[in-house]
């Protein structure tokens, strides 16, 4: 076990985030440290409420050991997401685990309207805290600088150097760090999804207008020298193919991403028009096709839809697999609007992993749906905070 902290209490509280019931005895085999510094740092945080003494545990034949319990609830933290209509929040423990949420609509795109939504968000939350708030943690679409201070660029919203952390803790008094917001949905399913089995190595995939990815490894975020890591959407599936707005051909972006699932059904239909999805869309209306309709009509087992569906998959199983191949993830979790058609996009991509993977990379590992939705990303920027905290905070 990774000494994960710098001090004795850094170390012990990140051993009990990871393990919120352990003992003394355990605390000493993983962290490293001797008896006397975790006896010491034990006491002092059981001075300041973090930690409680719940009852006795007796392993194996030996001496019955004091069983340690972290008190999540002592300090709290809000997360937050930048969505197409605004702002996501949610007031959380120090497991990330949700208190209360908070949603408020932009008012306008621009950097100051999401500001003030989140602001709003925030008031509302810390209204409700029933113990310090240390901080805010923000996942926001877009590539963020490797310090967790400024949106370097936003594709979805037009945004260039946007100084997003600065902005809000002008308006706020409070610390603010912020990464992409799919890197913060992955430390949302380590945290919080509902997973079986290894998720030290966990990747997340959000598969919807756009497609990015994010890395958790051993318990902490990879961002990348720059904070950029995760880009698979800019991976190249088909050489030759469409041209992405990146300026690469054959992006995943332009053969898996909403729009290009939605031009995939048109083409079908206009190739087909037996195939057309139902009287309500005639062949001359295919221009008003829009993923809701495209849900119900997945919904009613419409092979046309349910076909590209499953095609949809296969690109995202073909990227996938190189990656796979690449850093060897304990668990794929796939979240956004694509996945959320279920099983027959899960299939594609479990079979054309499958076929491309290595078996050693694939041996153990699964792919599976995100248990969270869209709180992935909210709960995961709140863990994002937790992970920058340092021990005088903690204490304070």
């Amino acid at each position: 076990m990774a000494v994960f902290g710098r001090t004795s209490y850094g170390t012990l509280f990140e051993l009990l985030r990871m393990y919120p019931e352990t003992t003394r005895t355990e605390l000493v085999q993983m962290s490293g440290l001797s008896k006397a510094t975790i006896s010491e740092a034990v006491s002092r945080l059981m001075e300041v409420g973090l930690i409680a003494e719940t009852g006795k545990r007796q392993p194996n034949r030996g001496r019955s050991q004091v069983v340690l319990a972290l008190q999540p609830a002592m300090r709290q933290v809000i997360g937050a997401q930048f969505t197409g209509d605004g702002c996501f929040a949610v007031l959380a423990d120090l497991r990330a685990g949700p208190i209360a949420w908070a949603k408020r609509d932009h008012l306008g795109q621009s950097p100051e309207g999401f500001v003030e939504a989140l602001v709003a968000c925030v008031e509302e939350l810390r209204a409700q805290a029933s113990a310090p708030v240390l901080g805010i943690g923000i996942g926001v679409p877009g590539l963020v600088d490797g310090s967790g201070r400024e949106v370097i660029l936003s594709v979805t919203y037009g945004w260039e150097h946007v100084p997003i952390c600065d902005m809000l803790e002008q308006r706020l008094g409070m610390r603010v760090t912020a990464t992409n917001r799919s890197k913060a949905a992955a430390l949302g399913e380590f945290w919080q999804g509902n997973h079986t089995g290894r998720t030290d190595n966990l990747a997340y995939i959000n598969i919807g207008a756009g497609i990015s990815a994010g890395f958790v490894n051993q318990g902490k975020l990879f961002t990348g020298s720059g904070g950029s890591a995760g880009e698979i959407g800019h991976t190249t599936v088909l050489p030759d193919g469409p041209t992405c707005a990146c300026g690469n051909r054959g992006c995943l972006h332009v053969m898996a991403s909403e729009r290009a699932l939605l031009q995939t059904v048109r083409n079908r239909v206009r190739g087909d028009p037996n195939a057309v999805l139902g009287d309500e869309l005639p062949l001359n209306a295919l221009g008003t096709l829009t993923m809701e309709k495209l849900h119900a009509a997945a919904d009613e087992g419409d092979a046309t839809v349910l076909e590209a569906i499953n095609e949809t998959g296969t690109w995202v199983g073909l990227a996938l697999a190189n990656m796979i191949n690449l850093i060897n993830p304990s668990l794929v979790v796939l979240g956004g609007s694509i996945p959320a058609f279920g099983q027959p996009f899960l299939t594609g991509v479990r079979e054309e992993v499958r076929r491309r993977a290595l078996w050693d990379a694939l041996h153990g590992m699964d792919i599976v749906l995100s248990s969270l939705g869209e709180t992935a990303g909210t709960l995961g920027s709140a863990a994002l905070f937790l992970d920058t905290l340092n021990v005088e905070t903690i204490l304070a």
